[in-house]
């Protein structure tokens, strides 16, 4: 059985427990953001500017490095680093996304780490509630279109609605 650990952007390690335990479980998925509490196995940095800052420090030497493809292109085709297709419109955690699809597609089992799912109000700005709606769907998206067993690991609190149809998602 392949499993796999998603964190959230904002993920911070309890300090009771030991990262390598959970690693002993499966490799850490995450946003270049969990890299330095957490020493995420698969990183994932969509920003241009930021792969260019971690690429100078030969940062893929140091985990699984992935970047969009038009970006490796743009940064001349460096070495040693994974590429994934695709771009969003909307600014919110893109790393997030990408992790949840790129684990999902290799594991049987994906566990969410620091992933707040519960029904948040309506926000009175319409472009915050677009994108929260668009990362709403883009997380639906990536539980869906995999085979995989999703698990919210410790969530805060009861999911929103809109995931109640995703019988592949439940909570631990």
């Amino acid at each position: 059985m392949n499993v796999s650990w998603v964190l959230a952007d904002n993920f911070t390690l309890d300090p009771i427990l030991d990262i390598k335990d959970i690693k002993e479980i499966g490799p850490l998925w995450g946003s270049w953001k969990t890299w330095r509490g957490c020493s995420t196995d698969n990183v994932i940095c969509h920003d241009l500017a930021k792969a260019t800052d971690l690429l100078k420090r030969n940062f893929q030497d140091k985990c699984n490095f992935y970047i969009p493809n038009d970006n490796w292109v743009k940064l001349d085709r460096p070495e040693k680093v994974n590429l994934y297709e695709g771009s969003f419109v909307d600014e919110f955690q893109p790393e997030e996304i990408v992790a949840m699809h790129l684990a999902g597609s290799q594991s049987d089992i994906v566990l969410l780490l620091g992933f707040d799912l519960t029904e948040k109000e309506r926000n009175p700005n319409k472009l915050l509630e677009h994108q929260a709606q668009a990362y709403r769907a883009l997380i639906i998206n990536a539980i869906e279109n995999s085979e995989a067993q999703w698990v919210l690991v410790d969530h805060p609190g009861e999911i929103d609605k809109a995931y109640s149809d995703l019988s592949n998602l439940t909570c631990d």
